[in-house]
């Protein structure tokens, strides 16, 4: 069954209606939610749009996908941050597409730290090859940390070759320049979240060491190939990273406690809520 939904998924033409999902919503309910985000957008305030869009986050389906997507648009940052949401978990490739199309164009949620941190882990939590440019587009030095980061682990959840490589050519380029007393080349003071997401994408441990990961990808980069899953990871990390990529329900469920949404979540180096992480 798996095979034949897998199957179907990849002949569907880009731009096909299909749903994406293992099943088909209901008419009935996608008719319902529609009225419902609908209303919640011609009629409502704010409060009613996010309600509307966190009640029907979860159908996939074209319409429904439509009408949430104009909460990008929306002048509330509470309104934008349930659109975000929604298609952070949606498996649809519209949903992403809204996604990528954001961060691409919109100009207000890159004014808003805590939207712009939001909107790329979104992307990230997809694990999507195709976002890999796209979290690239923007990347400089004047970005918030809090963005940075959120870049690094969602480049880290894409199980693919590029994203270890990306990884290290950010490194080099936006390192920590002169070591002590001009000797040397100091760490990236971000070299804890570039050796989170380079540990679980490749499996190997040089810590928060930059000319040894630097050297290694130099030695082995050209054979290497990411593993369809990460294995043997550092116990910590592994659950600290779970942890980041999970529904905020689930990672309550795993031990963490419900905490005030912050810029990005907590940070896998340290299993704490950080600014920007």
């Amino acid at each position: 069954m798996l095979n034949l939904l897998l199957t179907a998924g990849l002949l569907l033409a880009p731009h096909q209606e299909a749903q994406e999902g293992p099943e088909t919503p209901d008419p009935a309910v996608v008719a319902a939610a529609v009225a419902e985000l609908e209303q919640a957008f011609e009629d409502g305030k704010a409060p009613e749009r996010v309600a509307a869009i966190e009640k029907h986050a979860e159908i996939n389906d074209a319409e429904v996908v439509r009408w949430i997507e104009k909460g990008f648009k929306d002048k509330d940052p509470a309104v934008k941050s349930a659109s975000i949401e929604a298609f952070r978990w949606l498996p649809n490739a519209k949903a992403l597409k809204a996604l990528h199309t954001a961060l691409q164009k919109d100009k207000t949620i890159k004014k808003d730290e805590a939207l712009y941190g939001e909107l790329v882990k979104a992307i990230g939590q997809h694990g999507d090859v195709a976002s890999i440019d796209i979290l690239l587009d923007g990347a400089t030095a004047s970005t918030p940390k809090s963005v940075t980061i959120a870049r690094i682990y969602s480049l880290g959840h894409i199980r693919d070759k590029r994203s270890v490589e990306e990884l290290i050519d950010l490194l080099k380029k936006t390192g920590g320049g002169r070591g002590k007393k001009g000797v040397g080349r100091a760490n990236h003071p971000l070299i804890k979240q570039f050796h989170t997401s380079l540990h679980v994408l490749t499996g190997e441990n040089f810590g928060p060491d930059e000319n040894a990961w630097t050297k290694w990808w130099k030695d082995h980069g050209k054979k290497f190939e990411v593993a369809e899953k990460a294995t043997g990871l550092d116990p910590k990390i592994e659950r600290a990273w779970k942890k980041y990529w999970s529904k905020p329900e689930a990672a309550k469920a795993d031990g963490g406690q419900k905490k005030k949404r912050r810029r990005g979540g907590d940070d896998p180096t340290d299993g704490e809520d950080v600014e920007g992480a």
